[in-house]
Parts: C-alpha cells; sequence; structure tokens
C-alpha cells in the first residue's frame, strides 16, 4: 500500500492529510488506557460485530473497512519477511527464464531503415479510455495512434511507477520499488547492437528517482536541474518535449543509432496543469491530461518536419494506468474499473508513412513492452524476458503475460476481463516468482 506512494513529492496537495493522518495514529497510541472488564453479554456483541466487519470485508473488500485494512498492512508486512527468506533459499535459478532469442511474429517492416533511431515516451499513469474519451481530452494522442501500430486490450502488469519503468524496459516483476535487476535489458541489447543509450530525468531534483534511472544501466541518465517549471520541482510536460527534441537532434548527428527514452511526469495524480486547461479549467485531472497531448503534438509536427522522421520510430505508451481514486472517479463517472491499478494503457509504434493497423492483444500486458519492441525493429538477442512479442499470436504458452502483479495485488486480465487468479494460477504463479526474484539478483552476461 505505502510502497505506491513513489515519493513524498508525488504526494502534492493530498501531502498534509497524509500527516495529518499518521500524526494522529501517532497521539491516540500514546494516549493512557484503562483496563475495561467488559461483561460476558459485551464481548459477545463485540465479537458478533467483528464478525460481520470481517464477513463485510470478505465480500465488498478493504474499501469498507479501515480496521481491515490496517490489518491487511501487517499481514503483508509477514508475508514479505516470508517471501524474502523463500527467495534467499532459491539456488541458481536464472537458467530457467533463460531465451536463446526475442521469438518474432512479424516480417520485415518496409522502408524501416535498419537499426532505425528509437525513442520512447512513458507518460505517467495514463489509461487508454481517457484518449478515446468522447470529450476529445487527448485529440493529439487520438491521431497518433490513427496513424501507429496500436495495441488494443493491452493492461499495465504492475503498479506504480518504480515497478512499471523497470518491468518493462526488463520485462520482468519487481519484489520492491528500488530493487535492481541484473538480467538483460532493452538498452543492454541495443548497447550491444552499437546503439547509444539515453534517459531523460524529468524529476531532477528527486535523488531518489535519479538513483532508480541509474540502476538501469543507460550510457546517459540526462538531468537537467536549471529552471524546472513542473510540479514538485520536475520539468513540466512542455519542457520535456522539448529538451527530448533537442536530445534526439544532437545525438541524430553522433553517427551511431540511438535509443532514448523518456517518462513525463506532469499526470501524475493529484497534480493540476501549470499550463493549458481543458474547457473551462475547473478539473485538474482533465487538464494534465490535456495539457501533456498539447505538447505531445506539438512535438510530433516537429518531428514529421524533421530529418528524424526518416530513420526514427517514437513509441507512446505508459508507465501504468490512471489510478482510480476519488478526482478519477469524478473525472470519468462513466467508466467501470473492478481494481484501481489495473487497466488498459496504451501502445503505439509510430514511423513517418507506415501503414497503421490495431492488434487486438486480448488481455495481455506490458510484460510484452520489450520483446515487442526488439521484435519490430528486428534485433534479437539472449534474454530473460517473461513477456513475448506482441505480434505473436496469444497462444504462446506464455504463463505471465496476462497475469497484473504489485504489492498487492495479483489479477488476471486474460481476454480483457480483471479478475483474481484462480487458486491453481495464484499457487504456480507464486512458485515462479519466488524463483525469478532470486534470478533477478544474480550476475549474467550481457
Amino acid at each position: 500500500m505505502l510502497s505506491n506512494v513513489e515519493s513524498l513529492n508525488g504526494l502534492s496537495g493530498k501531502f498534509p492529510i497524509y500527516i495529518g493522518g499518521s500524526l494522529l495514529v501517532v497521539v491516540m497510541s500514546l494516549l493512557p488506557i484503562r483496563y475495561i472488564n467488559f461483561k460476558k453479554s459485551n464481548r459477545s456483541l463485540l465479537a458478533l460485530f467483528l464478525s460481520l466487519e470481517l464477513a463485510v470485508t470478505m465480500l465488498y473488500g478493504n474499501t469498507y473497512s479501515q480496521i481491515f485494512g490496517v490489518y491487511n498492512i501487517l499481514l503483508q508486512y509477514k508475508d514479505n519477511i516470508e517471501l524474502k527468506a523463500a527467495i534467499k533459499a532459491q539456488g541458481d535459478v536464472a537458467k530457467e527464464f533463460y531465451k536463446v532469442g526475442v521469438s518474432s511474429g512479424r516480417d520485415d517492416t518496409p522502408n524501416l531503415p535498419k537499426k532505425p533511431n528509437v525513442v520512447v515516451v512513458f507518460t505517467e499513469g495514463l489509461s487508454q479510455h481517457i484518449i478515446e474519451d468522447k470529450r476529445n481530452i487527448m485529440p493529439n494522442a487520438k491521431e497518433l495512434q490513427s496513424k501507429s501500430i496500436t495495441f488494443l486490450n493491452y493492461y499495465n502488469h504492475t503498479f506504480a511507477t518504480y515497478r512499471g519503468l523497470s518491468g518493462q524496459l526488463y520485462s520482468g516483476y519487481q519484489f520492491d520499488n528500488y530493487d535492481k535487476n541484473n538480467l538483460v535489458s532493452i538498452q543492454s541489447i541495443l548497447k550491444k547492437n552499437n546503439y547509444h543509450t539515453s534517459f531523460i530525468n524529468t524529476e531532477p531534483k528527486n535523488s531518489q528517482f535519479t538513483s532508480y534511472l541509474e540502476n538501469f544501466e543507460f550510457d546517459e541518465v540526462l538531468t537537467n536541474i536549471k529552471n524546472t517549471k513542473g510540479e514538485a520541482n520536475s520539468l513540466s510536460d512542455e519542457q520535456a518535449y522539448q529538451k527530448l527534441f533537442k536530445v534526439m537532434k544532437k545525438q541524430n548527428k553522433d553517427g551511431k543509432p540511438f535509443f532514448t527514452a523518456m517518462y513525463t511526469y506532469g499526470t501524475h495524480q493529484s497534480f493540476d496543469s501549470v499550463d493549458q486547461k481543458f474547457e473551462n479549467g475547473k478539473d485538474k485531472v482533465l487538464n494534465r491530461f490535456y495539457n501533456v497531448d498539447h505538447y505531445l503534438g506539438k512535438f510530433i509536427k516537429e518531428f514529421d518536419n524533421s530529418e528524424l522522421s526518416k530513420n526514427t520510430i517514437v513509441v507512446f505508451t505508459a508507465d501504468h494506468g490512471t489510478f482510480a481514486d476519488a478526482e478519477y472517479k469524478n473525472a470519468f463517472p462513466d467508466q467501470v474499473r473492478v481494481n484501481p491499478d489495473v487497466d488498459t494503457i496504451p501502445l503505439s509504434i509510430y514511423y513517418k508513412g507506415m501503414i497503421p493497423v490495431n492488434i487486438d492483444v486480448q488481455g495481455r500486458n506490458s510484460l510484452s513492452f520489450a520483446p515487442t519492441l526488439l521484435d519490430y525493429i528486428g534485433i534479437s538477442e539472449e534474454n530473460y524476458f517473461l513477456g513475448e512479442s506482441l505480434f505473436l499470436g496469444k497462444e504462446n504458452n506464455n504463463s505471465y503475460d496476462t497475469v497484473f502483479h504489485d504489492n498487492t495485488y495479483k489479477m488476471s486480465t486474460d481476454l480483457g476481463q480483471v479478475k483474481p487468479l484462480s487458486e491453481s494460477q495464484e499457487k504456480i504463479i507464486d512458485n515462479q516468482l519466488q524463483k525469478y526474484f532470486a534470478a533477478k539478483q544474480q550476475i549474467v552476461e550481457k
């Protein structure tokens, strides 16, 4: 639960609420307590109340029960300790996840140069339905998808950002937010193929996030600490896209293919737009998505009119879906979500002049991001990816690519239906997760 709050900055305007609540708990715990001897009838009544509380919680979830919510956190803590011990007991298990290469499901792309430049934009917390919304909140993203290869019914495999970025670049799950993955990644494979790799840091004053990015072992983490205009001392989405295009132009002159990734921060939960507003500007959820879309549109227009469009692909996606908090529900009252952490997210691959196509992936998830991207550009190397290319059919004997996992939930997204795993599925996944969490700590040849 608490690990989903990636940094204190991410709380933004809700920071006083969280701090106030925490202080209240501490103060109450320090108050003197007097022992009260309940009558037997009162004890029976209390037992009945707690039994009803538990029954309601089991039927409807702990949204209705703060008491059971606290119990659930303590239970997660206990499970975490037991899982760490089980992981430590694993031996040399990396070989169980070894693959000789990336399985391909497509022919060569016409007109695409060999080893094209690759640009990936991870948009903070963006669900696909926001792009499709009839109010036209993100018209530029909608237009981009109309001229791209776009994957539909594609879900986030985890939540939140620290798990989402790492999980997609390495095609794996995280045990903790800040685990380093020593296995193979998109960037390590592209380095091996003579690419220059870089990640643009849009939170340059967040030392925690900067250290996290440095663990990915890109050739460069590009940090600009001057004149941050966004919320929480970040680059605004306008600054981020301007920085991206500037980096692309510079790297294009260096004579090597490049892989540049960026995470835009301006659509984070609780933020309002610092610039563009949607209609009357009263809904900050709609404002922030409208704002990032505005600067995505300017970026694509500039890209299309440049030499970069001849040798570069742009991949537009998200770190995870939009979290379904109260502000989200107010902005999208007709949107029904089974789980607040799990949703369809965008994934579009764009190359100027390509033949656009929509591919329904039937509930497969962002573990497939790395192999799909490499399959598209025709690069295959040894790897330990849990996902498979989305260009392959769904019947690929993959145990993971329809399984959502974070520190709270394990859910199935198979066939686009979000639901809990069956007891047998959960047992299999738990066993494999223990092995994978041990494997990613091993040092392997890259």
